[in-house]
């Protein structure tokens, strides 16, 4: 079993058969928990792997991997809550004010 982080969630991380997803959101302190034991970052942009290393108290690298998720994975994404202009790429401290407004959360992915 893996546990990936990452900023975003596509169907395309998912194998192409029938599969149940549990999707919730989490509280920092379960994201630090559950990434202390390990995990593969997905995260793709350095302003966002460095934001989290910063939340998080863990390194973060940002590496644009693409990722494959099987039964019994989980992902763990830092989810914008906002649309963002195309091709628009935030730095630091507008990712973290996104966080700080309530606009950006975690949300744990599991295959089950």
């Amino acid at each position: 079993m893996k546990l990936f982080l990452s900023n975003a969630f596509s169907l395309g991380m998912l194998p192409q058969e029938e599969l149940t997803l549990r999707v919730r959101p989490i509280i920092l302190e379960e994201v630090q928990d559950l990434l202390e034991k390990g995990f593969i970052s997905a995260v793709g942009h350095p302003s966002t792997a460095q934001l989290l290393t910063t939340l998080l108290g863990l390194p973060v690298e940002a590496q644009r991997v693409a990722i494959k998720m099987g039964r019994g994975d989980r992902l763990i994404v830092f989810q914008l809550g906002v649309r963002l202009e195309e091709g628009r790429i935030l730095n630091e401290e507008e990712v973290k004010a996104l966080y700080e407004q309530g606009l950006a959360s975690f949300w744990l992915v599991e295959v089950l």
